[in-house]
């Protein structure tokens, strides 16, 4: 019942905050992490018992011994399996995932929605250290470093506002993704705009494109910064005019 009792009280919550940002222009996407600060966030302590890819772990549940997957909120990271434009970096982020996470043991932290269309868990993920104290933030750690995109959902946004910051931090200075996955013509820098304009058309503009150094890639409007013109067609983005 309690658990339940939080549930409802998050979704209220979440409720009101979009009730205030139609009444009074409140920025819903700027402010609505602060619930995290507001709310009793529910927890669970794990051990890491698989890392499936970059952005997926096997967990076991220290308390019931439940073993289940879990996804992290609020990035995605390359597949391993697909186009070359979905799978570049693919293997390194899995490294890393491994690194900072295997065999260890993990908060599990829990936003508005608990599992995903696969049945997989939804979590802010922390390894602890040796006092079990919150130690690495995993989530945003891999997008710092460039390991991940972030993935804009709009349902669980707790985070939301650091980890656009971290993305955008890691593609400006070419880390990890950014870096490497790029067009050779630009020296597999990540720099091709995609953007998404009041009409709801999307372009995508190169550097040296009429309108590159004025157009703004705002991740929480959807916009992105993509790697490839072939990653640009295949997620419906069309060159722009010149």
């Amino acid at each position: 019942m309690l658990k339940n009792g939080r549930n409802l009280l998050k979704i209220v919550l979440g409720g009101l905050v979009v009730l205030f940002s139609l009444l009074f222009g409140f920025d819903i996407y700027q402010n609505q992490s602060e619930l995290s600060d507001i709310v009793e966030v529910e927890e669970v302590e794990a051990e890491v018992e698989e890392v499936i890819d970059g952005d997926t772990i096997r967990v076991k549940d220290i308390k019931t011994g439940e073993v289940f997957n879990v996804r992290y909120l609020g990035i995605d990271t390359p597949e391993l399996n697909g186009p070359g434009y979905e799978t570049c970096f693919s293997s390194q982020a899995k490294e890393r995932n491994e690194e900072l996470v295997l065999d260890r043991k993990v908060i599990l932290e829990f936003d508005i929605d608990k599992y995903d269309r696969f049945g997989r868990t939804l979590a802010y993920v922390y390894v602890l250290d040796e006092d079990g104290e919150k130690e690495t933030f995993i989530n945003l750690e891999l997008l710092q470093e460039g390991y991940a995109r972030f993935y804009l959902d709009k349902q669980n946004v707790f985070y939301q506002d650091e980890f656009v910051q971290a993305a955008l931090s890691a593609q400006e200075g070419f880390l990890g993704i950014w870096g490497s996955c790029g067009e050779s013509q630009f020296d597999g820098e990540c720099v091709i705009k995609g953007n998404i304009n009041d009409a709801g058309k999307k372009y995508y503009h190169l550097p040296g494109d009429k309108y590159y150094s004025k157009t703004k890639v705002n991740l929480l409007k959807e916009d992105k910064w993509l790697c490839s013109i072939e990653e640009a067609e295949a997620k419906n983005f069309h060159r722009a005019n010149q």
